[in-house]
């Protein structure tokens, strides 16, 4: 009988283990639950990507901006993304402050002024599923980010 209880005792063990380790790896990427809440006046944001075969090929550009009235010239808004490092994690999460102030080319403009986004500083870092990357950014700022793919290897001549 005391084999029994022993053997059902492992059993039960064993099926709890396997279920907790199922649900955390359905989670993938997207268990943000070691990531600071986002402070006051910031909006925490969330960018999960999907599994590739070969990540190493691949890159993620981050690009924080805001929408905004500007005119027909070229606008770049002001602000920093810095990379931090959580703390007892070693999980990076970015930061990116801005006061909303933009830089921008002085053409003459004869067109009414248009609604469009209005990138900050960008940063690539690598592409990795099994992460989901934060971004803190101030309140009513956006987040948007791109995929880079590496090409072929290709080989220079020598002249």
């Amino acid at each position: 009988m005391k084999q029994l209880t022993k053997f059902a005792a492992a059993l039960l063990t064993i099926c709890l283990f396997t279920a907790h380790s199922l649900s955390a790896s359905a989670k993938g990427g997207d268990d943000v639950s070691p990531f600071p809440a986002a402070p006051e006046g910031m909006v925490r944001h969330v960018i999960e990507l999907s599994k590739k075969s070969d990540e190493s090929a691949f890159k993620v550009e981050i690009v924080p901006g805001k929408v905004m009235s500007v005119d027909c010239n070229v606008h770049r808004l002001m602000g920093t993304l810095t990379e931090k490092n959580l703390e007892g994690w070693g999980y990076t999460y970015y930061e990116f402050s801005s006061d909303g102030k933009t830089t921008s080319t002085l053409m003459a403009c004869n067109k009414p002024n248009v609604d469009k986004f209005v990138s900050g500083q960008t940063l690539i870092v690598r592409y990795n599923s099994k992460l989901p990357i934060v971004v803190y950014a101030p309140k009513g700022f956006e987040v948007k980010y791109k995929i880079w793919k590496a090409g072929k290897e290709q080989v220079s001549k020598v002249k």
